[in-house]
């Protein structure tokens, strides 16, 4: 009787053996043939078309998912597949860098060139695309409008992003968010009532520590530059003005993202030529915008699929006309980098063409633009300069810029120091 019992155990044991042998050989030809696929796919445009090509590669036929489920369950499976592709498959990883290097290409045209027009697909995609997916915020959803003359904008509480759009390849729509030329751009004028001195002022939300200036000039090495802002900021109020005693030949400017500095440290250092001699000058900072990537998508018919559950279907663009229309079409045609820009003394910005309307006549002591209309009588003469539109000045860029790398070192004064109790 012991001895049925051992040879029955032996059996068991040798048949769950014969099993476990099977399942693995299974997995490790399916694993082969996986890894063969992925090496044969021609183009990955994104991470979600990577993972649906992956999972492609890897389905089960009706007979193999019959065979797996006999002798283990879909998810030990799917487990021991993956362990496997991720050991012994190098093409995955190969495929991985080069998607990752082309999200790093700031110039598609080599693509888009020899792309067909897909002008079918394209006048089917116009229209509006809920991105919230649905998480609900008490703020609005984001929202993708895809025009005509394949601009897009999204808006978003408190933000606007614009670019262009591009179907590639019939079935992937890429989203090329607008970028500036440099991360940053400084315009200037000349201030008669500063004589020689020079006022600088800082706009928009973005500088910080990491935002380095110098007005020296940047032939040395290493280059000292100081902080725009100091480390420890947290009480901010327009407008951030600094004041120097001399008229600059230049102003450099560098965004450091580690904030660390070694002996062979470089940086990208931005230098804006003073050509001119202006004296009044302002900055603005577009890192933001800079670290902006391309937005690729997958189209299924009028549906835009952008990640696992992140599905959103197409609805009607705002009515001709209507003001959301002429809001959106307004900020699609926004250019954020313009060659002259009008501020008040108060920073606030004036349109070019209200300033060159009747309204404003030029005045040559001040160099400013003076509001020749009739003042209305609820105007206070003791206005806040943001709200002063008596005066308006002109600001032009400074276009001669160079780029190169330089060592560097930091200065432990900021030029601004704001800090509350």
């Amino acid at each position: 009787m012991k001895n049925i019992k051992l040879l029955i155990l032996l059996l068991f044991t040798t048949v769950f053996a014969s099993k476990a042998q099977s399942i693995e050989e299974f997995i490790s030809n399916k694993a082969s043939a996986t890894c063969n696929c992925i090496e044969n796919i021609d183009y990955i445009d994104s991470q979600t078309d990577f993972e649906l090509k992956l999972k492609s590669c890897a389905a089960l036929s009706a007979k193999d998912s019959t065979r797996v489920l006999k002798q283990t369950t879909f998810n030990e499976y799917d487990n021991l597949l993956q362990s496997k592709l991720f050991e012994n498959c190098t093409a995955i990883e190969t495929k991985l860098t080069k998607l990752r290097e082309s999200y790093l290409i700031t110039n598609m045209d080599s693509l888009y060139n020899t792309e067909k027009q897909y002008k079918n697909i394209e006048e089917g995609l116009l229209g509006s695309y809920g991105l919230s997916f649905g998480n609900r915020s008490p703020e609005g959803s984001p929202t993708l409008f895809l025009y005509h003359n394949n601009k897009y904008v999204i808006v978003s509480f408190g933000e606007v992003q614009t670019g262009t759009w591009r179907v590639v390849k019939e079935k992937y729509l890429h989203l090329n968010p607008n970028k500036t030329k440099y991360p940053f751009s400084v315009y200037g004028r000349y201030n008669p009532s500063i004589g020689d001195s020079t006022k600088t002022s800082f706009l928009g939300d973005r500088f910080s520590y990491r935002t380095l200036i110098t007005y020296n000039k940047t032939t040395k090495s290493p280059v000292n530059l100081t902080p725009i802002f100091n480390k420890d900021a947290n009480c901010f109020d327009l407008p951030y003005i600094h004041k120097t005693a001399s008229v600059p030949q230049q102003i450099s400017l560098a965004f450091n993202q580690s904030y660390e500095e070694s002996e062979d440290q470089k940086i990208t250092l931005y230098s804006f030529k003073n050509t001119t001699n202006f004296n009044d000058f302002i900055i603005f900072e577009y890192t933001r915008a800079e670290n902006k990537m391309p937005i690729r998508v997958l189209i299924d018919g009028n549906k835009l699929v952008f990640g696992k559950r992140q599905i959103t279907e197409k609805s009607a663009l705002p009515k001709p006309g209507s003001e959301n229309d002429s809001f959106i079409k307004e900020m699609s045609a926004i250019n954020f980098t313009p060659k002259t820009m009008y501020y008040n003394f108060g920073y606030k910005e004036f349109k070019s063409e209200e300033i060159n309307s009747k309204s404003y006549k030029y005045n040559k002591k001040l160099n400013n633009y003076k509001y020749k209309g009739k003042v209305p009588r609820t105007y206070e003469e003791e206005t806040s300069d943001y709200h002063n539109f008596l005066q308006v000045n002109k600001y032009e860029m400074l276009q001669d810029v160079t780029q190169q790398q330089k060592q560097f070192k930091i200065n432990k004064k900021s030029i601004i120091y704001t800090v509350c109790d």
